[in-house]
Order: C-alpha cells, then structure tokens, then sequence
C-alpha cells in the first residue's frame, strides 16, 4: 500500500497536540486568574487587588492587599468596640504583611489602648527585627519601655539590635535612648560618663532636652537650665520641655522667669490645656495665693471651663499642690456640669495627703469606692494605690497587704503596670506592698492573654 502523500507526518501531529496542549493550558491560566481574581475582589473584598497581581503572581502585593484590608476593618471594629473582632484583623494584617509599618503601628496602638502592653511591645520588637533602622519603630518601642520603667530592658534591647557601638544612620537616635535609659537605671554619674563616649551627641539638637537631665541630675543645674533655655527657643521644642524648664526655674527660685516660661508656653501651644494649667503652677509658686494666681484661675475657667477635662486637670493640680479649697470649689463646678465627680474627689484627697490628712483621705476613699463603677479598671487602680498608701501612712500594715492583693488582681494581666507599682512603692518605702506585688509580677509577666470584648 502506497502512503498518502497528504497524511501529517508525525512531527506535524506533535506540534498540533502541542498547539492544543498550549491553548487548553492558556484557557486553564486564564480561568485560574479569572477565578483568583474573582474570589479576592468579590467574596474577600479585597479592593487592593488587582488583575495583573493574580495574572502575574504577585504574592507579595496580594498579601499587601489583603493587610490593608485587614486593617481598615479592624479600625472599624475598634472604633465600634468590639475589640475581640478588632484584635484578630490587627494581628492578621500584621501577620499578612509583617514590614507594614504605618500598620503595625495600628496595632501598637490599638493593643496599648486595651491594657495589652506587654503585647504591644512585643508586637514592636517584632517589626524592630525586621526592619530595624526605621526610626518610626524605633522612637516609639523605646518611648514605650523609658515610659514605662523598663529602662533595663531597653539597654539590653539596644545592645542585642545595634551592637554596642551603636552605630549606623540612626547612631544619634540610638544613642539618646541609650543614655536616657542608663540616667534613670545607673544614676546621673553613669550617664554623664556614657555621654564623654559619644561627643557628636552634643551637636544634636533633639538630644538636648535628655543632655539637659544629665546635667541637672548631675547637680549642675545652672547648666541644665541654661542648656533648655536656649533648647525652648526653637522650633522643635515641645510643650514637655518649656514645662520642665519652668519647674527647674521654679525649683532654683527663679519664679519670675519661670511665669515667663509658662507664658511663652502659652503662646507657643495655646489650645494646650497643660500649657495654662503650668502658668497657673508658676504664677502659684511665685507669690502663693496672690492676686496673679486667682486671676490666671478665673481666665482658665472662663476660656476652658466648657470641656470637661479642663476642669479635672486643673484639680489634678490642686490635688498636687495641697490646695484643697480649690479642689472643693472645683468638686462643686463638676456637680452642677455632672462631671465625673470620682475623679474629682480622688484629686481632692491627693489635696488632703499633701496636708497629711490621712484620716480624712481614707474616709473619702472609703465613700469613692461605694460609689466606683464596677468595671472600671484604671480608676480602680488609681484608687487602691492611694488607698495602700493612706494605709501605710496611718501604719495600717493588714490594710496596706490587703489593698495591695486587690491592686495586684487589677493588675495581673498587666505586668508593666504592675512593675511601675511595685517601684513605685519602693521609692515610698512601703514594704509591705512591695512584698505584695513581688510575689505576684513573674506570675503577671507569664500572662499574655488576648484582649476580650467589653459588654
């Protein structure tokens, strides 16, 4: 039998499979994308994605995508409380897309807002790991540790990130934190003897205000206020620091210039509500109970008196000072505005113990804990650690080891606060309460539970 001259030859027959392979190959691709696309954009809702993403396979983009989404809908879930809700989308964006800083940032913070510390912070080690020069991790894991007495953990934090000499782009930075760390853990001798090792700092003009503490703590105050001063001058200087300044005047008595520091405060943060309250202290210190003083109180009261915080920043003051008449008149302002009238009266006996009235401090705590509402953690803290130490006062020993195992059920998710608690007791020298919160604080920074939905 003769062959067919028109038959295909077997290599044209691999090249039409081939061909029919490709095509049913292409047909599948465009079905995948099509089908990825799909189920992203319309049953994930996820509006960051996009067609050339899941053509392409861009994994890195799609996970940015669906972070972003993960955390807009968590901030809505934060701000209609349900914070379970809003804590798993947190912690899935971070998951999703770990080197989103803004995100992560989101996070710390939602985290920190429902007394999960101990979590922020691990959050933010976390991001420092993976992107550890980005100076907006840095400046807030290491405000968050000075601020919250941590200053140990802090040093052995830098030392284990950037190495002892601390080097790199952020040196300065890194530096600051390093020193501001070690004045509050070793002491001002300490600290001034890190400085000599790193002289480019005193070029740096946001190191100041740090530099400046050195100095003071180092009992070279003249120095110190000489060095703010010129700080307060310029543009970058926060409302902190002209109230440090004025205090430190203050305190070496120039309280003439320290009304001329709060002054300038004033002009500098006029809706700062702090900034009016520092004058009324200075002008206070200057010339206790005069003319200058009444006025300044008049005018706040007349300018700021409509916002409720006003009014409690002002007896917070009171409270500080011992000036228990204004506290009253302030008590009496807040019942006619239904303010929280509580928080008044704990301001109110801050007023009394400056007087050593510790009597009549813990009949009014007594009266404010009838009245607490339940579930209110953070006041409740703020009032057993008055009442611990109204008791250690009145030499009250089973009181104090019973309001200190009260503070410490309060504070047994929270092992920062915590440790601030017990330190702060320290400086008091209650040891009894020491000896109470010690014996709690592992068992506290063992717990790390996530935060649960208020009712």
């Amino acid at each position: 039998m003769k062959n067919n001259p028109n038959a295909p030859t077997p290599g044209q027959i691999l090249r039409k499979l081939a061909l029919y392979g490709f095509f049913a190959l292409f047909s599948l691709y465009l079905l995948g994308v099509a089908g990825g696309y799909s189920w992203l954009r319309f049953m994930r809702k996820n509006d960051q994605v996009r067609v050339m993403d899941v053509a392409l396979l861009r994994l890195g983009a799609i996970r940015r995508g669906i972070a972003a989404q993960h955390f807009a809908h968590a901030q809505k879930e934060w701000d209609a409380k349900n914070f379970q809700a809003a804590y798993l989308l947190f912690s899935a964006g971070v998951r999703q897309d770990p080197v989103n800083v803004p995100g992560r940032l989101s996070a710390v913070k939602f985290l920190r807002s429902v007394r999960a510390g101990s979590l922020a912070l691990v959050m933010m080690e976390e991001g420092l790991a993976l992107t550890p020069e980005d100076p907006r991790l840095i400046t807030p894991t290491f405000d968050f540790l000075l601020s919250a007495g941590r200053d140990r953990h802090a040093l052995d934090l830098l030392k284990q990130r950037y190495g002892a000499g601390l080097v790199g782009k952020n040196s300065a930075l890194l530096q600051r934190y390093e020193i501001e760390a070690t004045l509050t853990a070793d002491g001002a001798p300490a600290a001034k003897k890190l400085l000599d090792q790193h002289p480019g700092l005193l070029q740096e003009r946001a190191a100041t205000p740090v530099l400046a503490r050195v100095l003071w703590e180092s009992k070279e105050q003249s120095k110190a206020v000489g060095l703010l001063q010129d700080y307060v001058q310029s543009s970058s200087a926060a409302y902190g620091d002209f109230a440090q300044l004025a205090r430190w005047q203050a305190t070496g008595g120039q309280t003439a210039d320290a009304v001329q520091t709060a002054r300038r405060a004033c002009e500098k943060f006029p809706r700062e509500l702090p900034a009016h309250v520092l004058l009324i202290e200075m002008l206070m210190t200057e010339t206790p109970g005069g003319a200058a003083g009444g006025q300044a109180i008049a005018d706040y009261l007349r300018n700021f008196g409509g916002q409720p915080e006003s009014i409690l920043l002002l007896a917070a003051l009171a409270g500080q000072k011992g000036w228990v008449e204004l506290n009253r008149t302030l008590y009496q302002i807040g019942a006619t505005r239904q303010l929280d009238l509580n928080l008044l009266a704990l301001a109110y006996s801050d007023g009394l113990a400056r007087l050593s009235r510790f009597k009549e401090v813990r009949e009014i705590l007594t009266e404010i804990e009838a009245q607490a509402i339940e579930g209110n953690v953070a006041f409740m803290i703020q009032l057993r650690q008055r009442q611990v130490i109204a008791a250690a006062a009145l030499t009250d020993g089973e009181g104090v080891r019973e309001y200190s195992r009260r503070l410490a059920s309060l504070l047994s998710r929270d092992a920062d606060g915590l440790d601030a608690c017990r330190r702060l007791f320290r400086r008091m020298g209650i040891a009894e309460a020491v000896a109470e919160l010690s014996s709690r604080s592992l068992a506290a920074k063992a717990t790390t539970a996530a935060p649960t939905k208020r009712k």
